[in-house]
């Protein structure tokens, strides 16, 4: 995976995307719509005790098409947002790494201030070296 300038410098976002992402995918489970149908197995109350399948249904077939939809695009909306998780994982992962494999001190606190969101001025000033060489050496590490 090829990191670029704009994936370091919208890093500190990834977290928020995360949590947004986790929220939104529990949002989904948690509000199931209330029509209920199917197979429950139970046993008739006399002794000899003999397994019973019996079909319940809580709901009109019009609700049930509705429930069955929304099934599907609640498995759909789950699969994107698991999709969607794993990348940003993986892209962190990748910063990370690429922070960790720098060998220049100053080009690391140039690569973890950017992660962090500081702008290229910003950095320059504070280790007090110019704009332009931040840039140049971030570009050393990432592609634009």
């Amino acid at each position: 995976m090829k990191i670029t300038r704009r994936d370091i410098a919208n890093y500190r976002l990834l977290g928020i995307l995360l949590d947004k992402d986790r929220r939104k995918l529990q949002k989904y489970v948690e509000k199931r719509p209330s029509c209920y149908s199917g197979k429950v197995y139970g046993s008739n109350p006399q002794f000899p005790y003999e397994s019973r399948g019996f079909t319940i249904d809580g709901c009109s077939g019009h609700e049930q098409v509705k429930m069955k939809e929304w099934e599907e695009n609640c498995r759909i909306m789950e699969e994107r947002i698991k999709t969607d998780m794993e990348y940003l994982h993986k892209l962190e992962m990748e910063i990370d790494k690429v922070i960790a494999d720098c060998k220049d001190i100053e080009d690391k606190a140039i690569l973890e201030f950017t992660k962090d969101g500081m702008s290229q001025q910003e950095i320059a000033l504070k280790l007090r070296i110019d704009q332009s060489l931040v840039s140049r050496r971030i570009k050393k590490y990432v592609s634009d």
